[in-house]
């Protein structure tokens, strides 16, 4: 039933260890990180397929950001940079049951003895391009006064939390408020452990660090 569901298994070796088929048959990090910058090499560059679709979409005298794109193309190109949807149109669509997405096309056929299982596409899909923030908040900057827009980063969540939380409640304008007993607990939803079900208490979070290094 499996080996119908993924033509390649069928050549796989059975009865090896679990390093061995890591190394010979499952894609790494690695693997998927260089894999994900090729594409983001192409499809960003200028005039790449990123900026081309995003204009083609969001550019037309009707469309969403039309006098957006009017704008700077009257602008000198050194002052100007285009708008662009990297996560919609850089990773392509599903192929077939061995190349989940079109992204993955070349590093299959290279490594053909390798399958792409993993828990979540999403956590693989976008490793690098999740964390251009700089392409995501052009969008949100030319519809919303930069004033209206607080940006935090996780690691202050994570490294000073109670700061944190106080300096977003004064930026919505909130009574002061005492998050120590909130924070104390831990964290939801981080790598280990994703959902908002449980917490992760501080504790467990720095053993998983310390495996981690």
């Amino acid at each position: 039933r499996i080996e119908s569901l993924h033509p390649m298994l069928k050549r796989i070796p059975h009865g090896k260890s679990e390093s061995y088929y890591r190394e010979n048959h499952l894609f790494s990090f690695d693997e998927f990180v260089r894999a994900e910058l090729d594409v983001l090499r192409d499809c960003l560059k200028p005039g790449g397929l990123a900026e081309l679709k995003s204009r083609e979409k969001y550019g037309p005298p009707d469309g969403m950001f039309a006098d957006v794109f009017a704008l700077r193309d009257t602008m000198k190109e050194d002052a100007s940079f285009p708008l662009i949807n990297a996560d919609e149109f850089c990773y392509g669509e599903r192929i077939n049951s061995t190349i989940p997405l079109a992204q993955w096309e070349d590093i299959v056929q290279q490594y053909p003895d390798k399958i792409i299982d993993v828990y979540s596409i999403q956590l693989v899909r976008s490793i690098i391009g999740r964390g251009l923030y700089v392409l995501f908040l052009d969008w949100w900057y030319q519809r919303f006064p930069q004033e209206n827009i607080y940006v935090i980063c996780t690691e202050d969540l994570r490294d000073h939390p109670d700061e944190t939380m106080s300096k977003i409640s004064s930026y919505l304008g909130l009574p002061e408020f005492d998050f120590t007993n909130v924070t104390n607990k831990g964290m939801y939803n981080v790598g280990f452990h994703t959902g908002y079900d449980t917490v992760t208490s501080w504790e467990e979070i720095q053993e998983k660090s310390m495996e981690d290094a």
